[in-house]
């Protein structure tokens, strides 16, 4: 399909030249699409930036929330959150790019603010699986939810971002191992 093909070449495309150096000629050879195709789809390059990226930042919640269907306990289920937020950031290097580097990078306003607003939809997500384990007594830190959520994701993010710079120093259980122990050292007495 035209749409995705476009899609995929313009992530590489952000992701090799950045926001403001991406063409739209560029995204239409790469995805091998004529550019009225291009438009068609996408009337502009912050629409298609915008879509990216919130494609993206859907399928890390979506990947999330069905995993997270069955009753698990609070550890597994943060032990989860790492684990698919890892595995989509380092699978797909190309979106890492544009996450870490891009996305407040002098993008336009009302894009900014859709893809902030994405963000705290993430967040809450996440913020409400430790409110969940506040309120059954699995955490013993009184800690705000949302303050927490944005360390995991902050901690996340510049882990990923550390590792994809320097790809043979760890390997992806290390940086899991890492992050949860950071994660749950901070939340729990102990992490077994």
């Amino acid at each position: 399909m035209s749409k995705d093909k476009i899609i995929r070449a313009a992530i590489e495309v952000f992701s090799e030249n950045g926001y403001h150096r991406a063409s739209m000629d560029e995204i239409a050879l790469r995805a091998q699409v004529a550019k009225g195709t291009l438009y068609y789809n996408f009337p502009g390059k912050s629409e298609l930036f915008k879509t990216i990226v919130k494609q993206g930042f859907e399928d890390i919640m979506q990947r999330t929330q069905a995993d997270l269907c069955a009753p698990l306990p609070i550890k597994e289920q943060i032990l989860r959150v790492i684990r698919h937020h890892l595995d989509f950031f380092l699978e797909s290097r190309h979106f890492s790019h544009i996450v870490f580097n891009e996305l407040s990078n002098g993008i336009e306003q009302d894009v900014l603010d859709e893809l902030k607003q994405l963000r705290r939809e993430h967040l809450r997500f996440l913020a409400s699986i430790l409110e969940e384990g506040q309120c059954e007594g699995n955490l013993i830190r009184d800690v705000d939810a949302n303050l927490a959520a944005a360390s995991i994701v902050g901690t996340l993010e510049s882990t990923c971002n550390y590792y994809l710079s320097h790809p043979d120093e760890y390997s992806r259980d290390d940086l899991e191992h890492f992050v949860f122990t950071m994660v749950t050292k901070g939340l729990f007495i102990s992490i077994d």
